[in-house]
């Protein structure tokens, strides 16, 4: 019977292959000599992953789907930030507002015609204005006036006659004022669009033209509009100065100025034109039938004129040769080429040559043969 080990607890057995069982203290058991620990993942020649992939990053399912994320953001912020970039045509005029998600719709800066690209903001409007030179057309021609339809401007002249007027104005915007013009009637309008644009022409020119020309036709009968050409020019000039005053009182500054017009210089009036005056046909057929009449009146003068001019040369010619009347209807004959030759009355017998140039002969002394020279 062997010895037992006093360390052993009583319900201790060892191992069956020979090596020492786990201590009662808790300490790891020894291993055998020559065997090793299998690492976590094997070693190199053993067939399991190098050093390489145990060094190598591994990336969870959080990750992966942060930077999907990520590069969604990107693609998106491509075209915002390119919305972002402005530049403003060579015949348009910029006006910057601030306009983002958190910020106030102030005023930031007017961007001069034919501008290189720049940086305008995140979500800022940039607003665009005509800069070059605009107009505005009346006409009763379709193809040429501003409306799709026949159109004219109607007022009435001192004698009632209705009269209609094709005319056109030219103007620039006043950039000078561009902030002002924006505030009060660019938003009201949209005046940055197309449609606005022509609305606000129509509710701010058209009327002013209208009372403009009403009342300077006033001034005037049909007879004075219709026939005098300086008169017209006179019209003219009026209505272009009223219609600057007018336009100036009714938006509460000079945003219309002359063609010429250069910023930083002076708002002069736009340029009025009157293309043409029409009148109704019953007036126009009126006129006509006076104008003839005129002629005819003037013809029938000129006439009784030319026989009075006759009748003095008769008399005259009466007074010079006497009473005999064949004298006169002797000239008339001669006049009208009814005589071709005629001899005067003389002592020597002179014969006058005819018209055709042909000379006649010398009359003969009485008992001279005729033909005989001596």
């Amino acid at each position: 019977m062997s010895e037992q080990n006093p360390i052993k607890g009583a319900g201790d057995t060892g191992a069956m292959d020979g090596s020492e069982a786990p201590s009662s203290l808790g300490a790891s058991a020894s291993l055998p000599a020559g065997s090793k620990r299998r690492r976590r993942g094997g070693d190199e020649g053993s067939g399991g992953p190098g050093l390489a992939s145990r060094l190598r990053p591994r990336v969870g399912p959080g990750k992966g789907a942060v930077l999907v994320l990520v590069a969604i953001l990107l693609l998106a912020a491509v075209p915002l930030v390119g919305s972002a970039m402005k530049k403003t045509p060579r015949d348009k005029v910029g006006i910057s507002y601030g306009g983002g998600p958190i910020e106030g719709s102030r005023f930031q800066k007017i961007v001069q015609p034919g501008s290189s690209l720049f940086f305008n903001g995140l979500f800022d409007p940039l607003y665009l204005y005509p800069a070059d030179q605009q107009n505005y057309i009346v006409s009763k021609a379709a193809t040429e006036g501003d409306k799709a339809t026949a159109d004219s401007v109607v007022a009435p002249s001192s004698d009632r006659v209705q009269v209609s007027y094709q005319l056109a104005v030219y103007y620039k915007l006043n950039t000078d004022e561009l902030r002002s013009f924006h505030e009060e009637f660019g938003l009201k309008y949209q005046a940055y669009t197309g449609s606005g644009w022509k609305k606000l022409i129509e509710d701010t020119f058209r009327q002013q033209i209208e009372n403009a020309l009403q009342e300077e036709t006033r001034r005037y009968s049909v007879a004075q509009i219709y026939g005098d050409a300086e008169l017209l020019l006179t019209i003219q000039e009026s209505v272009q100065q009223t219609l600057s005053e007018r336009l100036n009182r009714a938006m509460g500054s000079d945003f219309f100025c002359a063609p010429g017009y250069r910023p930083g210089g002076e708002c002069e009036a736009p340029t009025f034109v009157i293309k043409k005056v029409d009148l109704p046909e019953s007036v126009v057929a009126a006129f006509e039938d006076v104008r003839t009449s005129d002629i005819a009146v003037e013809t029938e003068k000129n006439r009784v004129a030319q026989r009075e001019q006759e009748a003095l040369g008769i008399a005259a010619l009466q007074e010079a040769w006497g009473d005999d009347g064949s004298v006169y209807a002797i000239i008339k004959a001669i006049e009208e080429g009814l005589v071709k030759f005629w001899v005067l009355p003389s002592d020597g017998g002179i014969t006058v040559g005819t018209p055709d140039g042909a000379a006649g002969d010398a009359p003969a002394e009485p008992g001279t043969p005729a033909g005989d020279g001596g």
